[in-house]
């Protein structure tokens, strides 16, 4: 018979009875063993046999990705057409420009508020100098970027670089 304790004396009885305790994982143990032996196990290997995919896989993908093998598979013997699974690409762009990511994390809607607030009334702001060279110093490395990585251009194919980074350097 297994072993029962309380969660809440457990903490208790690991400081006044540790051997209560050790008989305690040791039950447990076993009973989790013969859980996943009974149901577990089967079941695992069962979809291996299915599912082209080891028992290692099987147990790290999602249920819509071998639900989507399996669909594969049947499609396979009824020798039915599926398309290829799409892949996205590595890279994301919108309107020309890199996306560092297409989600974001903790956003909310929000309505309206009526009312004045801080952004709507002009406040005066200082640029740093060293920051404003900074930028300029890194011309060629930001343009470059721009052409062969968010438009996939090479750097020679544009025309007029010299005017252009010229036109951005005196603004």
């Amino acid at each position: 018979d297994p072993v029962e304790v309380d969660p809440e004396d457990m903490l208790r009885f690991a400081v006044e009875r540790p051997d209560h305790m050790a008989s305690y994982s040791v039950s447990d143990a076993v009973a989790t063993f013969y859980l996943y032996t009974t149901y577990v196990h089967n079941f695992i290997f069962s979809l291996s046999t299915i599912i082209p995919m080891s028992s290692e896989d099987v147990l790290r993908k999602g249920s819509g990705t071998l639900c989507e093998a399996l669909l594969m598979v049947e499609a396979y013997k009824g020798n039915i057409i599926a398309p290829n699974k799409q892949n996205d690409a590595i890279e994301s762009f919108h309107h020309g420009h890199l996306l560092e990511s297409e989600t974001y994390i903790g956003g909310h809607v929000e309505c309206l508020e009526a009312g004045v607030f801080r952004s709507d009334i002009p406040s005066k702001f200082t640029m740093k100098p060293s920051a404003l060279q900074q930028l300029i110093d890194r011309i060629d490395r930001d343009l470059s970027f721009a052409i062969e990585v968010e438009h996939g251009l090479q750097r020679s194919d544009v025309i007029n670089y010299e005017d252009i980074r010229q036109n951005i350097k005196e603004k």
